[in-house]
């Protein structure tokens, strides 16, 4: 796969980037920040070659870290 795909900031007070992106890296999962506009994104990009279980993992690990909720 060669996708970078761009996800908006949750419209929540207590997201804070730097706190998920710290939480995710510890699962063995790195994402970016993306700034290509002036809207706040981080990027995630499934280059290489990824399949359905990674896939699940990285799911499960972005459900494990969302803890502004």
């Amino acid at each position: 796969s060669p996708i970078i795909t761009a996800f908006h900031f949750p419209e929540n007070a207590n997201f804070d980037f730097m706190q998920f992106y710290t939480r995710l890296k510890e699962r063995g999962f790195v994402i970016y920040p993306g700034k290509v506009t002036d809207i706040n994104t981080f990027r995630i990009g499934t280059i290489g070659d990824v399949d359905e279980q990674a896939i699940r993992k990285l799911l499960e690990a972005i459900k494990e870290c969302r803890y502004w909720l």
